[in-house]
């Protein structure tokens, strides 16, 4: 009879979990920085947009001889500002090739957090962040794909870096934190407004 009385019951507390209104995320943005360690962003870097990006010299072309365009491009950036006094970072890359069969793979990637500046070093502390892959004209997998960053994709990051003029323009220069002497730059970013 239990067992009866039971699959009975089942339908019923299926029913009940289904009609039960899930919470709201209440989560506000301030609840995600809460124990992430910020620091004071430096003037010079603070409120202008950080650019680095490159184009490549190899051109494709349809068989009409219309220009497909280069086989190669990226971009990264970097907006640093400060909210009460606590350093934070938006971080925006973008990868785009396309092979000579005019299969094009764009990866874009979003990332934000808090910032923390000690000397010649600054740790990013990403908080949250998404990415998206657009395949289009490829043998297989073609359509967008969205995903949202999970722990492993916000691990902190530490960069050596500095301020360089060229031509009378500040450059933001990348190093590998193990680079102490600032001979190798990973990026070099140059300031837009």
């Amino acid at each position: 009879m239990k067992k009866i009385s039971f699959i009975a019951s089942f339908p019923v507390l299926l029913f009940l979990a289904a009609c039960s209104k899930s919470k709201p995320d209440t989560t506000t943005a301030e609840d995600l920085y809460r124990d992430v360690p910020a620091s004071e962003v430096p003037q010079q870097l603070a409120g202008g947009i950080w650019f680095s990006g490159t184009l490549s010299a190899i051109s494709y072309f349809y068989r009409d001889g219309h220009n497909l365009g280069n086989d190669y491009e990226a971009g990264r950036e970097y907006q640093f500002s400060n909210i009460n006094g606590k350093g934070r970072l938006k971080f925006w890359q973008y990868l785009g090739t396309m092979t000579s069969s005019s299969c094009v793979n764009e990866y874009f990637t979003y990332k934000e957090g808090s910032v923390v500046f000690e000397d010649v070093t600054f740790t990013f502390y990403p908080v949250k962040g998404n990415f998206k892959t657009i395949k289009k004209d490829c043998s297989a997998g073609n359509g967008t794909t969205l995903r949202a960053a999970v722990a492993g994709d916000l691990k902190p990051v530490v960069f050596r870096w500095e301020i360089r003029n060229i031509e009378g323009e500040p450059h933001l220069y990348t190093f590998e934190e193990e680079d102490v002497d600032h001979e190798n730059p990973v990026f070099v970013y140059s300031y837009t407004n």
